[in-house]
């Protein structure tokens, strides 16, 4: 079990890892942040280190993160990210999981796919056209952020839909999104100093987003050669 959960990880992947945990919970005692917001973090940070793996893990802890994350998001008025996280994320990571349990190798790692410059042209229109209506929608609950909220709802299918695709384009898709979350995030620490751990928690995101990308390119040269 544990040769699944933490085989081919690195000194510096732990420590990373560790580190970021840590951070978390320290920035949330000294700033006395509500138990959602440093569970989400906790959370967040672990899915995103363990996709940036390959492990199927890091889909399950997704899910825990989805639950804390929208009720955090509904009490700051987000409405964007709870309706993204319940309604289309959550929906799409069971297809996630599914297509990665299909294309495990024998070290319990996903196989990277390919995507092609056809797929992505397509994609980036329907993304495009879903922005605009989600626009509209956000705008008749009365979100907050609007547009912020907007990019990040249509960042985050992309990055959903591409890590069902099982390509390393997810994790640009999610560096995307969570830069936005940083913005958001930080709108609501300043209005509440108790969220501090949540905008500690997408800053490291930022970090592990740009290292699971890397790591995947890696992934996928070495399973060709294969």
């Amino acid at each position: 079990m544990f040769k699944k959960i933490f085989g081919q990880w690195h000194i510096a992947e732990l420590i990373l890892y560790i580190a970021g945990l840590a951070l978390i919970i320290t920035m949330s005692v000294c700033f006395k942040a509500s138990w959602i917001s440093t569970v989400t973090g906790l959370f967040g940070l672990s899915c995103v280190m363990f996709t940036a793996k390959g492990k199927v893990l890091g889909i399950f802890l997704t899910w825990g993160m989805i639950v804390f994350y929208s009720i955090l998001s509904f009490k700051n008025k987000y409405y964007g990210e709870v309706f993204i996280n319940l309604f289309m994320m959550f929906p799409m990571t069971i297809i996630s999981l599914i297509a990665w349990l299909k294309n495990l190798g024998k070290d319990y790692v996903v196989k990277v796919n390919s995507i092609t410059k056809k797929e992505l042209i397509i994609v980036s229109v329907v993304a495009l056209t879903a922005f605009v209506a989600f626009y509209f929608i956000l705008r008749a609950l009365g979100t907050s952020q609007l547009i912020f909220s907007t990019i990040s709802i249509v960042t985050s299918v992309l990055a959903t839909y591409f890590q069902s695709r099982r390509s390393k384009y997810g994790f640009l898709s999610f560096l995307f999104n969570d830069a936005i979350l940083c913005v958001l995030w930080a709108l609501a620490t300043k209005e509440d100093i108790k969220n501090i751990s949540m905008l500690v928690a997408v800053s490291l995101y930022v970090l592990c987003d740009i290292y699971g990308f890397i790591s995947w390119s890696v992934m996928q040269k070495r399973q060709q050669k294969v």
